[in-house]
């Protein structure tokens, strides 16, 4: 597995600011978080969603290529800061 961080530089309101992927073997999303400007979020997995999140069906490209995009910052994170987020965020829905 491979873990993202991916800040989204942007004025919209409506769009998330931060963006975090589990990203398996086959470079597909299999976990999500989005954290909105206001402090809303969603989340998406397999077996369920929530928040209008949804995992991309696409093949995830190389971090690098989310690096040539100037509106974008990203980061590979550790397993244990996804289970981190992903737990806070779930979490809070139970």
């Amino acid at each position: 597995m491979e873990y993202l961080k991916i800040s989204w530089l942007h004025p919209f309101k409506d769009e998330p600011e931060l963006l975090y992927s589990e990203i398996d073997a086959q470079r597909y999303e299999s976990r999500k978080i989005e954290i909105y400007p206001d402090g809303s979020f969603g989340i998406a997995c397999p077996q369920f969603h929530f928040g209008g999140t949804a995992l991309s069906g696409l093949i995830i490209p190389e971090i690098e290529e989310f690096s040539a995009d100037t509106q974008l910052i990203s980061e590979q994170i550790s397993a244990a800061e996804f289970e981190g987020i992903w737990n806070k965020y779930f979490n809070f829905l139970s």
